[in-house]
C-alpha cells in the first residue's frame, strides 16, 4: 500500500528531474520550437534557386525553403527570381522569352564559385520532389500573373500541398474561395510580434512568420525569434540553426560537381538543308529550337552555311511555300510570314556561341560593327561561350563606349570568361568610372574571374562603397572577387572586416568563410585590429571556419576590452575548442562571477551612501527654506543681518549644490557598475553555452 502511494510522487520527481535536465541542455527560450526557412537556399555560400544551394539547406538542419517560380515561353515552371537570366546564370534574355531548353544550357552556379560550375537552373518539380524527399516544406512566390493554376496542380501532383505555404501571386487563390488545405503563413515585422498579435492568429489557425533579412549577428537574430513566432526567413540559415541547436542534424553528405547539361536532341549532315529552312521560315519557337539542333551538328558542317547568314536579309517575297521538316516540326496546313531578320540573325549568332567554333569569331566581330544593340548583346554572348582572345580588342571598346549599358554589362562579363590579362586596366577603368552599377558589378565579377592581383585596390573600395541597394549586387561581386585574387585579395577582405558599413563588414565575414583556412592567420591577426567591429567580425569568422590554429589566439581574445568581442570569441571557442579550452572557459566564469560578486558589492556600498545624501540632501532643502523665511522677515530692519543671512544662504547653496552633483555621481556609478554586470552575465552565458556546445560535441 505504501509503495503504491509513492508510485505517484516517485513519476513526479523523474519527470521534474527530466525536466531540469532538458533546460540545462538547451536554453529556456528555446523551448518554444521555431522553423528556419532559408530565403532561396543557403545564400551564404551557394547560388541561390539552385538544388546545391537546397541540398546545403536541408544538410545543416533547416526545414524549409523559399523559392521564386517563373515561366519560360514553352510553359515550363522554373526557379528564377529575376525577370531576366542574366544576373544569376551565364546567359541572358527574359525568362518567359527562352524555352527550358536553352535555359538550362546555361550556367546558373560558376557566378558564384568554379565549385558551383555546372549548376543549371532547377524546375519547380525537381523542387518538390527535393522537398518531398527531405521532408522539407515549401514557401512558394509566384512571381508573374497566369501561372497560378499551374502551379497548385503540380503541387497537388506531387502531394505536397499540405506542405506548402503560398507566397507572392499564389496567395490570391485564397481569396477566391478555392479549397485549399493547410494552414496559411502570416509575415509580420519584428517590431509587430508580439504574443497579443500572434495569439490572434494562431487562433485563426493559421501560423505566424517574420522576415530577417541581412541579419547575421546571433544577438540581433535571438532578440526577434523569440516572440510566439512559428517560422524565420532569412537568408542566412546557418546562424539561425546555430542559435536553435549545438550542431547539425543531419551529417552533410558529399556531393559531388555536376556535370554541365547538355541537349539531349541530335542531329546529322543530312539535316542542314532543312535546319536552315526552319531557323528562317519556321515559326519564333521552331526557328529556335532548329537552331539549337544546328548545335549539335560538326563544326565543319554548320559553322560556314550559318556565317554566310549572319547578314540575312527578309525577301522581298512575303509569303513562302509550305515548309515541311518533318523530323522536327508538324507539317503546315497554312502559309506563314517570314520571320523578322533581326529574330533570324539572332538565332543564327546564338548557334554559331553554341558550336564554340574558334573560325566564327572573325565573321562575329565584323556583324558587330552594324549591329543593333539586341544583336549586338547576342553576338557578346556568343563571342564569350567561343571564349577566343581575338576579340578581347573590341570587346574592351565596347566596355568603354557603347551607350548601351546592357551591352557593356555583357562586354564585361565576356572578358571575365576568355582567359587574357589584356583586359584588366580596361575593367579596372570601366568599373572606376562607369555610371552604372550593373557594369561594375560586371566587371568585378570579370576581374575576379582573370584573379589579377592588380585589380585589389579598386575592388576594396567597391566593395566599401556606401550607395545603398543599388550597390548591393555590384559589392557582393566584388567581394567574391577579391576572394579569388590570392593573398592580396584575403588581405583587403581582412582590412574591411572594421568597415563602418554593417552590409560591408557582412558580405565580407561571408566570403572569407568561404575562404576557410587561408584566411586563418589574417584573421587571427585581425583579432588586434583598432576597431572592436573588425575583431568581433574576425572572432566571428575564426568559430565559422573551424581551425584549431584559432583556439589560443581566441583564449586571449577572452581578455579583450570590448564585451562584444569577449562574447563573440567565447561563442567561436565553443565551436572549435577541445578539453582544454572548456577548462578555460570555466575559469572565465569563475573570474566573472568573482567580478558579479564585487561589482555588487560595489552597488551595495554606492545605494547606502545615496541613501545618506538623500536624506542629507531633504535636510538642507528644509532649512534652506528657514532661511528664506528668516531672510524675508528681518531683511528690512537691519542691513547687517541682511548680509549675514545672503552669506548663510549661499553656503548652504553651495552645499546643496555639492550635494546634489555627488548624488548624480553616484547615480551614475550605479548605473555603470550595473551595466558591467549585466555584461558579465551576457559573457557568462556565452561562456556557459561554448563549455555546453563541446560537452554536447
Amino acid at each position: 500500500m505504501k509503495v503504491s502511494n509513492k508510485l505517484p510522487c516517485i513519476i513526479t520527481i523523474t519527470i521534474l528531474i527530466f525536466i531540469v535536465l532538458i533546460r540545462a541542455a538547451f536554453p529556456v527560450e528555446l523551448s518554444h520550437e521555431i522553423m528556419i526557412i532559408a530565403r532561396h537556399g543557403s545564400l551564404e555560400d551557394t547560388p541561390e534557386n539552385t538544388l546545391v544551394a537546397f541540398e546545403k539547406t536541408a544538410d545543416i538542419g533547416i526545414r524549409g525553403l523559399e523559392v521564386d517560380v517563373r515561366k519560360t515561353i514553352d510553359g515550363k515552371l522554373i526557379l528564377m527570381h529575376d525577370d531576366t537570366i542574366d544576373r544569376t546564370t551565364n546567359g541572358k534574355g527574359y525568362v518567359n522569352k527562352l524555352s527550358y531548353e536553352e535555359i538550362k544550357l546555361y550556367d546558373a552556379g560558376s557566378w558564384k564559385s568554379e565549385e558551383f560550375a555546372g549548376e543549371k537552373v532547377p524546375l519547380l518539380s525537381e523542387a518538390l520532389q527535393f522537398a518531398k524527399e527531405r521532408k522539407l516544406r515549401l514557401i512558394i512566390n509566384v512571381k508573374e500573373h497566369g501561372i497560378e493554376h499551374k502551379t497548385l496542380s503540380l503541387i497537388e501532383e506531387f502531394d505536397m500541398i499540405n506542405n506548402i505555404y503560398f507566397s507572392g501571386r499564389l496567395e490570391t487563390l485564397r481569396n477566391k474561395d478555392i479549397d485549399i488545405k493547410g494552414a496559411q503563413m502570416v509575415f509580420l515585422s519584428p517590431d509587430e510580434t508580439s504574443f497579443d498579435s500572434t495569439n490572434i492568429i494562431h487562433e485563426r489557425g493559421n501560423h505566424v512568420g517574420t522576415r530577417l533579412f541581412g541579419i547575421d549577428d546571433r544577438e540581433k537574430m535571438k532578440e526577434k525569434m523569440f516572440k510566439g513566432v512559428d517560422f524565420i526567413l532569412t537568408d542566412y540559415p546557418s546562424v539561425a540553426i546555430d542559435l536553435m541547436h549545438f550542431r547539425t542534424i543531419n551529417k552533410p553528405e558529399k556531393r559531388e560537381q555536376r556535370k554541365r547539361i547538355t541537349s539531349n536532341i541530335a542531329g546529322n549532315t543530312a539535316q542542314i538543308g532543312a535546319l536552315i529552312d526552319a531557323i528562317t521560315y519556321g515559326s519564333p519557337d521552331e526557328s529556335r529550337l532548329a537552331a539549337l539542333v544546328f548545335s549539335t551538328l560538326p563544326a565543319g558542317a554548320a559553322v560556314p552555311p550559318l556565317v554566310e547568314r549572319l547578314d540575312y536579309k527578309k525577301p522581298l517575297n512575303r509569303f513562302i511555300p509550305n515548309v515541311n521538316i518533318p523530323f522536327l516540326f508538324k507539317k503546315k496546313d497554312t502559309k506563314e510570314k517570314l520571320l523578322r531578320a533581326a529574330l533570324v540573325q539572332k538565332n543564327i549568332v546564338w548557334t554559331l556561341g553554341l558550336i564554340k567554333n574558334k573560325s566564327a569569331v572573325g565573321p562575329l566581330i565584323k556583324r558587330l560593327e552594324t549591329a543593333e544593340s539586341d544583336l549586338k548583346r547576342e553576338i557578346i554572348l556568343a563571342l564569350k561561350m567561343i571564349g577566343d582572345k581575338q576579340a578581347v580588342p573590341v570587346l574592351n571598346k565596347i566596355l568603354l563606349n557603347d551607350n548601351d549599358h546592357y551591352v557593356r554589362f555583357d562586354a564585361a562579363r565576356a572578358l571575365g570568361s576568355i582567359d587574357d590579362t589584356d583586359s584588366v586596366f580596361t575593367l579596372i577603368r570601366a568599373m572606376k568610372t562607369d555610371k552604372k552599377w550593373l557594369v561594375k558589378g560586371g566587371c568585378a565579377g570579370a576581374l575576379g574571374k582573370i584573379g589579377d592581383n592588380r585589380a585589389v585596390y579598386e575592388l576594396k573600395k567597391l566593395l566599401n562603397t556606401d550607395a545603398g541597394d543599388d550597390a548591393s549586387w555590384a559589392r557582393d561581386r566584388a567581394a567574391w572577387a577579391l576572394s579569388k585574387i590570392g593573398m592580396g585579395g584575403i588581405e583587403a577582405l581582412v582590412s574591411s572586416l572594421g568597415a563602418s558599413g554593417t552590409s560591408t563588414r557582412r558580405r565580407v565575414s561571408w566570403v572569407l568563410i568561404d575562404i576557410g583556412d587561408p584566411a586563418v592567420p589574417y584573421l587571427i591577426s585581425a583579432l588586434k585590429e583598432v576597431s572592436s567591429y573588425g575583431r568581433k567580425r574576425a572572432a566571428m569568422v575564426l568559430g565559422w571556419i573551424g581551425n584549431k590554429k584559432a583556439v589560443l589566439p581566441l583564449t586571449w581574445a577572452l581578455s579583450d576590452s570590448n564585451q562584444e568581442v569577449r562574447k563573440m570569441a567565447a561563442w567561436a571557442l565553443g565551436r572549435i575548442g577541445d578539453d582544454r579550452t572548456i577548462t578555460t572557459l570555466e575559469h572565465t566564469v569563475d573570474d566573472y562571477n568573482n567580478k558579479d560578486e564585487k561589482i555588487n558589492n560595489e552597488i551595495a556600498l554606492l545605494n547606502e551612501r545615496l541613501q545618506i545624501l538623500e536624506y542629507q540632501i531633504s535636510n538642507s532643502e528644509k532649512e534652506m527654506m528657514q532661511i528664506e523665511i528668516s531672510k524675508e522677515r528681518e531683511c528690512c530692519y537691519k542691513k547687517p543681518r541682511e548680509i549675514w543671512s545672503f552669506r548663510r544662504i549661499k553656503r548652504y547653496i553651495a552645499k546643496l549644490e555639492i550635494a546634489v552633483t555627488e548624488k548624480d555621481n553616484i547615480d551614475t556609478s550605479i548605473k555603470a557598475l550595473e551595466k558591467a554586470l549585466q555584461a558579465n552575465k551576457d559573457i557568462e552565458e556565452y561562456a556557459k553555452e561554448a563549455i555546453q556546445r563541446l560537452n554536447y560535441n
